[in-house]
């Protein structure tokens, strides 16, 4: 037996007491996110694995294997992750959850809901934490605050006047058409 082969025995060994490590994680968890990260980790020694099997063998056989469990694993663990993000409530819904409780707790009857903010308006985030504005968005904020809408040029021909006008103009009793030479 030569060095190569008690380095390739030793190396299956470690792998193999690796993937039994990460499937005790896969069952015990605790949470979801550790599970996926087990599942990430048995793809990456399975590919190791198959490298090691290659270069032991002198041979390329297994290499779209290998490069196809790497791109499974690190989409499935990205996907997986960004459903799974750990969202922190900002300090304004901790507060109006623990006014919530406190009102249910004493009996008192529930007050008039409050308006919801514009998902857009003082930087909030999908998660619900707030990202501070600097100078140079600071005016999108703002705008996005304001409510204002661009109409089109679409618009502005399909749209009606409003009652009680006509769309030459005003409908304030007075001839609006021009004299003699163009002038009112």
């Amino acid at each position: 037996m030569t060095l190569l082969d008690y380095s390739y025995w030793i190396t299956q060994f470690l792998l193999a007491l690796g993937v039994l490590c990460a499937v005790y994680r896969v069952y015990k968890g605790p949470s979801v996110l550790d599970r996926v990260i087990s599942v990430d980790v048995i793809l990456i020694i399975v590919g190791s694995v198959m490298l090691v099997e290659m270069a032991y063998s002198g041979s390329t056989d297994y290499i779209l294997f290998v490069v196809v469990t790497a791109v499974i694993g690190f989409l499935g663990a990205v996907a997986i992750a960004r459903y799974v993000a750990v969202r922190q409530p900002d300090s304004e819904d901790l507060i109006r959850r623990t006014e919530e409780q406190a009102r249910a707790l004493t009996d008192e009857p529930a007050s008039e809901p409050e308006t919801p903010k514009s998902p857009w308006g003082s930087g909030a985030l999908p998660h619900g934490g707030t990202l501070l504005e600097d100078e140079s968005t600071s005016w999108f904020a703002a705008l996005a605050r304001s409510g204002f809408v661009p109409k089109r040029k679409q618009d502005d021909d399909a749209t009606e006047p409003p009652p009680g006008s006509s769309p030459d103009g005003p409908d304030d009793g007075t001839d609006n058409k021009p004299g003699p030479g163009g002038a009112q």
